[in-house]
């Protein structure tokens, strides 16, 4: 057999992580001397690059890397033990479930710590199925985002995305929110509802419709889910978005926000009642996590909740919100580049005239080192972590004014 020659494999030195990013990840073509920006540190919002830039940080809707105390904590337990099995008893988990049902309302008091605020809202729908296991419908509003797994996004989506799926996606148009409450019935497993979401303010769905919902899932045996994935806690100016919705659900899903920035984690925190139905009394590895819960993440969780009460996180974001809303009155336009400027607490979202206008200003923010998350549909949310200084606060209002100001000049020379 005759030996074959083969091309010497291509060398990345590992110390240029652009060339091994360029070429492990990235195929599609980058523009020629577009630099690529290598994280060099952060610190609240600011994230700063290798070649000296400074970035802004709307985008990530996290915790925010620097708070000392979260930050000693977290180092604190890694020093001690960062993971460790869920048979033995750890008391930093301990502590992490005590802290949750004090911070969390009502009879919400169960918590299930794993890896991602996805895993948690999956989790959820695992209890549901346990509790109906005939039911086939999940319920939402289309277009929202209810996480990266199947079932999310099936249910983001409106359609089934797997055959054989344990649950079906039964959703309303995010135009008619409140239709949500006509189509829970006998066949629903369970609702899925965030408080608010981008294109969706807090209060489009008043507080009698939320009790409505609540008594409607109570009737029909259906589980409540509230998604705080994205609003808690303290995003929108509260601890907990629940807060607002004169209600309690059965299951209240927490994300990566707990997790400061530095640890994976999400929560699902039910009531005893939901979690009886399908675990009481029951060995707890019939639903595992194979990292989650670990004494690292169950630290950070504890102490980004007492930097949430102690530092009142909370009244940060509603200064967020005042400052945002008054940006909106000074650039209220009807002929403007943008339809619709809403705020609850650092949820900021822009309603822009068409997905075309959506797109480019999330491009004019980026021009300006204002990192947003790709624009769905005609709506560019913003973000900023929960510790962003107010001086970075500024800055990003600021520019997102000057972004829109370039939109409404670009409309203008047409």
């Amino acid at each position: 057999m005759r030996a074959v020659d083969l091309p010497a494999p291509e060398v990345t030195d590992p110390a240029d992580p652009v060339a091994v990013v360029h070429r492990h990840l990235i195929h599609d073509g980058v523009s020629a001397g577009r630099r690529t920006p290598v994280v060099h540190r952060r610190h609240g919002a600011r994230i700063e690059t290798r070649d000296g830039r400074v970035l802004l940080d709307a985008a990530s809707g996290g915790f925010g890397g620097s708070h000392a105390r979260v930050r000693a904590a977290i180092a604190d337990q890694a020093r001690r033990v960062a993971l460790s099995s869920r048979i033995l008893v750890s008391r930093p988990l301990a502590g992490a479930v005590a802290a949750l049902a004090e911070f969390c309302p009502g009879p919400l008091s169960v918590s299930y710590l794993c890896n991602s605020g996805d895993e948690a809202l999956d989790s959820a729908l695992k209890l549901a199925k346990g509790t109906h296991p005939r039911r086939p419908y999940v319920l939402g509003i289309r277009g929202e985002d209810f996480g990266t797994l199947s079932h999310g996004q099936a249910l983001g989506q409106g359609r089934a995305l797997l055959p054989g799926a344990p649950f079906l996606p039964r959703t309303v148009s995010a135009e008619a929110p409140e239709e949500l409450l006509e189509q829970v019935d006998e066949s629903v497993s369970a609702v899925v509802i965030a408080p608010a979401a981008p294109g969706r303010p807090l209060g489009r769905l008043p507080l009698d419709w939320w009790v409505a919902l609540r008594e409607r899932c109570h009737r029909t045996d259906t589980l409540l889910v509230l998604d705080e994935r994205h609003t808690g806690p303290a995003r929108l100016g509260r601890d907990l978005g629940v807060g607002a919705l004169g209600m309690f659900p059965d299951a209240l899903i927490l994300g990566d926000t707990l997790g400061a920035d530095a640890v994976p984690v999400g929560v699902a925190v039910l009531t005893p009642a939901a979690y009886r139905r399908v675990y009481g009394g029951r060995n707890p590895s019939l639903h595992g996590s194979t990292f989650g819960a670990n004494p690292l993440s169950a630290a950070a969780v504890s102490a980004v909740l007492d930097a949430v009460v102690g530092d009142d996180l909370a009244a940060r974001q509603r200064d967020f919100e005042h400052a945002a809303l008054r940006l909106r009155d000074e650039l209220a336009d009807p002929a403007g580049a943008f339809g619709e400027l809403h705020a609850d607490g650092s949820l900021l979202w822009v309603r822009a005239r068409g997905a075309a206008a959506a797109r480019r200003l999330a491009g004019e923010l980026a021009d300006r080192g204002v990192l947003v998350r790709d624009p769905v549909a005609d709506v560019v949310t913003l973000t900023p972590p929960l510790t962003a200084e107010r001086e970075d606060i500024d800055q990003i209002l600021q520019r997102l004014a000057e972004s829109l100001k370039a939109l409404d000049a670009e409309e203008a020379g047409r």
